[in-house]
């Protein structure tokens, strides 16, 4: 095992440490989207899905968006790595007796080929390392049905406003500059790791947390190398919003 491989699976380790630790839901009211935007893109999600199929809800979370897709969906498999997450979005979608949780690594994904009308996967793209980016989207695209869509959030130093990217990207350079040439990490471009608090996550955790942000331009050309079609891209406050679906 080289340095780049032992420090991402020390990563891998760090990025589960504050949801196993968290106490309370992210969100205050159950069920409520972030944002027009998250609103937008859940209609158009079922739009393009045209039935009410099987989804799979990747990196769920505590079940932010899962009551919602279990409203629309046949059948909802909810996934997600932390135990903690789960149990508390079994507790948020206890109502609902549509949805399947599974506990699993998005770099392991446990379900056979195109079996997913749509995969939901909402602000968990920043845990995905650079140089593993191409491998994740191949087994998205294997476990969609052809024409399958696929929705993403994706954390970015972009923003609509010129000054506020720069100020994002500075930021992220200084931190990236920091772990890479001080700390001597093997870090690729776009990867960094940021202080947590307690009291601003509500969690018993607090420490360094690896992220990785990218922009409209690369993650595009990632899809499109991956074979998928993009049918709509939104940027909005440090997120970029996309519907895409497998080609045929």
């Amino acid at each position: 095992m080289n340095k780049r491989e032992r420090f991402l699976l020390e990563m891998m380790k760090n990025i589960i440490m504050p949801y196993e630790a968290a106490q309370v839901y992210e969100e205050e009211i159950v069920g409520e989207f972030e944002n027009r935007f998250e609103t937008e893109y859940f209609e158009y999600f079922f739009t393009l899905i045209k039935k009410e199929g099987l989804i799979l809800d990747l990196a769920c979370g505590d079940g932010r968006h899962t009551l919602k897709l279990s409203k629309r969906a046949n059948h909802v498999i909810a996934l997600d790595l932390s135990l903690n997450n789960l149990k508390m979005a079994k507790e948020k979608c206890k109502a609902r007796d549509n949805i399947t949780f599974i506990k699993g690594s998005i770099f392991d994904i446990p379900f056979r080929e195109n079996i997913f009308d749509g995969i939901w996967f909402s602000q968990a793209f920043e845990y995905v390392p650079p140089d593993r980016r191409k491998e994740f989207l191949y087994s998205i695209r294997r476990i969609l049905k052809p024409g399958g869509i696929l929705y993403m959030s994706v954390e970015t130093w972009m923003h609509p406003k010129f000054w506020d990217s720069l100020k994002e990207l500075l930021r992220d350079l200084k931190l990236f500059c920091y772990w890479k040439f001080l700390k001597k990490k093997p870090l690729l471009f776009g990867e960094f790791l940021y202080y947590l608090q307690a009291e601003k996550i509500k969690a018993n955790y607090s420490g360094w947390h690896y992220h990785v942000h990218t922009d409209k331009w690369t993650l595009c050309k990632l899809l499109v190398s991956s074979k998928f079609i993009i049918d709509k891209m939104d940027l909005y406050d440090g997120i970029i919003y996309v519907l895409c679906r497998k080609a045929r």
